[in-house]
């Protein structure tokens, strides 16, 4: 049971990490941007979080974890066993499981807003996708929804949730990213093969003649 408690730790700290540093690496790629007159790609990212968050989940889980990312005698019990095998690449299909929680947290406060303004009782599902799931922030600023209760409810809580979706996904994206390139390398090969024998086949046609 501790085995796996810490399994899940290292896994969420490990997600947590990836995700910001790939948001770093982002928000350097927009001031360059911005710096060389190209500020259309700083608006489209601000138009568009949702699709942001998960490409980021996308990139950052294309870290492959592996025997550096296990824990291997980082972890030990009090009998002085260390928990080693983690496997967190198989855990990270799963990731959108383990920060299912941090979305169930955001819809609680969520609901709890409404209900210390007095408007819980009217609250209806339109209200919950406008409000919490798809609010309007295309003219926010992401360094500015902390000053948006809505908006940074929607960037911390589903926000995220969506980034652990991509990163669950990204282990299925680069497998089949890798046999379509092995496809591709394969047709390639055949072609230049065939082209060779064919060049010596009209190279020995010419000697014969």
């Amino acid at each position: 049971m501790w085995r796996w408690i810490i399994r899940v730790y290292v896994a969420f700290v490990i997600f947590v990490v990836l995700i910001f540093s790939s948001s770093a690496a982002l928000i350097q790629v927009m001031h360059l941007f911005a710096g060389i007159g190209f500020p259309g790609f700083s608006h489209a990212v601000h138009q568009h979080v949702l699709v942001m968050m998960f490409l980021l989940g996308m990139l950052a889980g294309q870290v492959y974890l592996g025997s550096n990312f296990t824990g291997r005698g980082w972890f030990r019990s009090k009998s002085g066993a260390t928990y080693e095998g983690f496997k967190l690449e198989e855990l990270k299909p799963w990731t959108w499981l383990i920060l299912s929680p941090v979305l169930m947290l955001g819809v609680f406060f969520w609901f709890a807003v409404r209900g210390e303004a007095g408007l819980l009782g009217q609250t209806t599902l339109s209200d919950f996708y406008r409000g919490f799931l798809m609010p309007d922030c295309s003219n926010a600023r992401l360094l500015a929804y902390k000053g948006d209760l809505t908006c940074s409810m929607h960037l911390m809580y589903f926000g995220t949730w969506i980034a652990a979706v991509g990163y669950s996904l990204a282990p299925a994206f680069r497998r089949r990213a890798w046999i379509g390139l092995g496809v591709i390398r394969g047709e390639i090969g055949m072609r230049s093969s065939a082209e060779t024998k064919q060049e010596i086949s009209m190279k020995e046609k010419t000697d014969l003649r």
